[in-house]
């Protein structure tokens, strides 16, 4: 793209060279203000130092290389990140309450221009405009934002063709996967942020993030590129009347990858298990992921390194049961202390309370009556388990959704899907979830439901 003021004098430039650690990007904001309040520029501070912020954070995170920041003040002012990182960073469709991954989203809304350039095998260079007399109104800069306007695809890996293999992941479960995916980007985020002030034991936390960061991109490629736009628009899942879109699309992907990449993947399960244990000590701001949401990743990564070592391929659908704990096991459940059972146990209308692990706290007398279950046989169990088979990991991909919003909240929003009565029968219900109004401690989210059909009973 031409530089609309490159043949304006130059009014200020600088250059400043910082390493791949939280810090720079205080140094880079300073660095902001430096110039643009030599050059008189002042009208554009917040916004360059906001979207220079998030570059390099970015480049933090992902690149884990020396970052290259250039102010350079002409008609108007632009900033560039350049790190060595071969992969390209991409704007990821997120739910909209997703804590993670509005970065560049957030460069589009407050820039003029923006783009990627010189992108080749010693890095790239992220850089945004930002011009005019006046700074950018409101309006414009929330326009920006829900149009996205990023021109970037999904990040890539240049590969030699004559030294890959095929990785075929058979019937990866498209609703879980995206909704893994959510989580384990916001738990990376967290687990480095965490890394750079604190001793981590078992990982090699730069070397290990890299490769995790590779194997993610990988992965993360091919479902983007399999998937219609549609199925991974925020809020596409998990909205529906009539519980068919709680249904998983499988996606049959076949991955061209390096052997040696095989490590890349191991590195990614060991580190994000590390990571999930800090999240389980409460050492991150990131909740726990739940069980499939670890089981559907650590598949993922078992069938590349496996496939690299000449296994054959094992379709998820066989292999689920294998990596799930069996449910007396699933996690470390107790009870949530601080949450009133009362509310439930006294209301008239059928009703489930469950915690943030998605086990089940208490359940009212008019749910035993509707399903044929006994408060002993349900509580301490997953919700999950109360769901039919068809609709299980869409269930818990929304809730892992939920879980990731950044204030937990539950959408008001009613779903019809069939409750998994004793002796496997099922009984239409529509419910409703909202998170229980406690204010304090762990989480409690409320399951008002509504019978469609006659008990089983």
């Amino acid at each position: 793209m031409t530089d609309p003021d490159a043949d304006a004098p130059m009014v200020g430039r600088e250059t400043l060279t910082l390493p791949a650690e939280p810090a720079s990007a205080g140094l880079a904001r300073a660095l902001i203000r430096r110039v643009l309040t030599a050059a008189g520029r002042g009208e554009h501070l917040d916004a360059a130092e906001l979207a220079c912020t998030e570059l390099v954070t970015n480049a933090i995170l992902h690149a884990h290389t020396d970052i290259e920041i250039t102010v350079e003040v002409r008609g108007d002012v632009r900033v560039e990140v350049r790190d060595s990182s071969l992969l390209l960073p991409a704007q990821l469709n997120y739910d909209v309450e997703a804590t993670t991954g509005r970065g560049l989203a957030l460069v589009a809304a407050l820039s003029d221009e923006h783009g990627i350039t010189d992108a080749g095998p010693d890095g790239k260079t992220v850089w945004f405009r930002l011009g005019g007399d006046q700074p950018r109104p409101q309006e414009d800069i929330l326009s920006a934002w829900d149009d996205g306007d990023w021109f970037v695809d999904e990040p890539s890996v240049p590969v030699v063709a004559d030294q890959v293999r095929t990785v075929r992941l058979l019937g990866l479960p498209s609703n879980l996967w995206l909704a893994a995916r959510q989580h384990h980007d916001a738990l990376l985020r967290e687990f480095v942020l965490y890394a750079a002030v604190h001793e981590v034991e078992d990982v090699d936390v730069h070397a290990d993030v890299v490769s995790t960061d590779l194997a993610r991109s990988i992965v993360s490629t091919a479902v983007i590129a399999a998937l219609p736009e549609e199925e991974h628009a925020p809020g596409r899942h998990g909205d529906a009347g009539d519980g068919q879109s709680w249904t998983t699309l499988p996606v049959d992907l076949d991955l061209e990858v390096p052997p040696y990449l095989g490590r890349a993947f191991t590195a990614k399960k060991d580190t994000l298990d590390v990571a999930e244990r800090l999240a389980r000590g409460g050492h991150l701001l990131t909740r726990p992921g739940l069980a499939e949401i670890v089981a559907v990743r650590n598949w993922e990564c078992d069938q590349v390194v496996t496939q690299l070592a000449g296994a054959r391929p094992v379709p998820w659908s066989d292999a689920r049961e294998s990596y799930m704990p069996p449910e007396d096991t699933d996690g470390l459940w107790f009870p949530v202390e601080d949450f009133d059972v009362a509310v439930v146990h006294t209301t008239s209308r059928a009703l489930v309370a469950a915690d943030d692990a998605n086990r089940i706290v208490a359940v009212s007398r008019r749910f035993t009556e509707a399903t044929g279950w006994e408060p002993e046989d349900v509580v301490g169990r997953r919700v999950a388990s109360l769901i039919p088979v068809r609709f299980r990991e869409s269930h818990v991909a929304a809730f892992s959704r939920h879980l990731s919003a950044r204030d937990g909240n539950a959408p008001d929003v009613p779903h019809t899907v069939p409750v998994l009565c004793p002796g496997g029968r099922e009984i239409l219900c529509r419910y409703l979830i909202e998170r229980a109004p406690d204010g304090s401690g762990r989480p409690v989210y409320l399951a008002w439901i509504e019978p469609l059909e006659p008990s089983p009973v």
